[in-house]
């Protein structure tokens, strides 16, 4: 069964990443978790949210992950290394934020959305993928006295709290590739516009659409939170929701900093565009423009009529004169308006 479970002091810490028949019933039975809360989870057909029950406590969270090929890219760091308690120690205090794979140019950001339930003396938490964090919280708590005590050992509303806090630091390193994006995007512009600039600016915009419409929606739930809506996850945790809100609302604050200024490499890159389309249209007009009288006199000197100096030995040498003078002083004028 698809379903790990750790516990102490009476509160269960149960954590899954995919949800079978046999995992669906042991919920049902055991925590009878309504089946409409389940049934949204299995069919993906959910939003951030925070819903209180009888029992327990739904909070629906949102996190970035990378999609490739329609598949969700694992988070990096999921597991615990293997030397010992004392790797065990130094790593209890800090969670490890997820590292996607360097090469995310030009790749969609999608959401990866997690269930946590959160009643008297458990928490559940139920994604559909591999998130780091929270592997790491689980882990450490199977292996050491210490991480129990740390994270289960004051209550099920503070371990849900250690767990969100957590999940919240794996924003960090999607807003900074956002930034470190649009500053790429930024020095090629500054040295020379590729053909796979608009592309970039393309994703990039769509990208901090996703996650300000990921954040944005998370933000109330702190809030709620935060002003002791829901009591039984409040008490001595209003200053942590109140933390957990500050963290969410800076990160929206650099998202909306990173559209404004996309925003405005956007404009600059269509600004370039127009331009380099207008001096091709201008250099296109001047050589017509020049070679046009031309044309026309060779046009006219090339019918079958009698035309003046038409049988005179030198009339060709007089004609090509005549011609050269024209497409000099056309040039000359346009040279003495500016127009190149």
């Amino acid at each position: 069964m698809n379903l790990k479970t750790v516990s102490h002091k009476g509160v269960s810490f149960v954590y899954s990443t995919r949800l079978g028949q046999l995992e669906l019933h042991y919920l049902r039975s055991n925590f009878e978790f309504s089946h409409l809360h389940l049934d949204d989870h299995i069919n993906r057909t959910e939003l951030p949210k925070i819903e209180s029950t009888k029992k327990y406590v739904l909070i629906v969270f949102g996190v970035p992950s990378i999609s490739n090929n329609g598949e969700v890219v694992k988070q990096a760091h999921g597991e615990v290394g293997k030397n010992g308690v004392d790797t065990l120690m130094k790593t209890l205090s800090h969670i490890p934020i997820p590292k996607f794979t360097s090469n995310t140019k030009r790749e969609r950001i999608s959401t990866l959305y997690i269930d946590i339930f959160i009643g008297k003396d458990y928490v559940v938490v139920l994604s559909d993928g591999v998130i780091s964090q929270i592997n790491h919280i689980f882990e450490i708590c199977q292996r050491t006295i210490r991480a129990r005590e740390e994270f289960l050992g004051q209550g099920s509303g503070f371990l849900a709290y250690k767990i969100i806090d957590a999940l919240l630091d794996g924003y960090i390193p999607t807003v900074n590739a956002i930034s470190g994006m649009i500053d790429r995007i930024d020095r090629e512009m500054e040295k020379k516009q590729s053909p796979g600039t608009l592309e970039d600016i393309s994703v990039t915009r769509r990208n901090i659409v996703v996650l300000h419409t990921m954040i944005k929606t998370i933000i109330p739930i702190f809030r709620k939170l935060r002003d002791g809506v829901y009591q039984e996850l409040n008490g001595n945790l209003s200053s942590y929701w109140a933390n957990a809100l500050n963290h969410s609302e800076s990160f929206l604050e650099r998202l909306e900093d990173d559209r404004e200024l996309i925003e405005g490499i956007s404009e600059s890159n269509e600004f370039i565009l127009r331009s380099r389309t207008n001096q091709i249209v201008m250099v296109l007009t001047i050589f017509s423009g020049i070679i046009l009288p031309l044309t026309l006199i060779a046009s006219i000197y090339g019918m079958n009529i009698d035309l003046p100096l038409q049988h005179d030995p030198i009339a060709f040498s007089v004609i090509m004169a005549i011609m050269l003078a024209l497409g000099l002083s056309m040039v000359l004028l346009f040279k003495k308006k500016g127009w190149f």
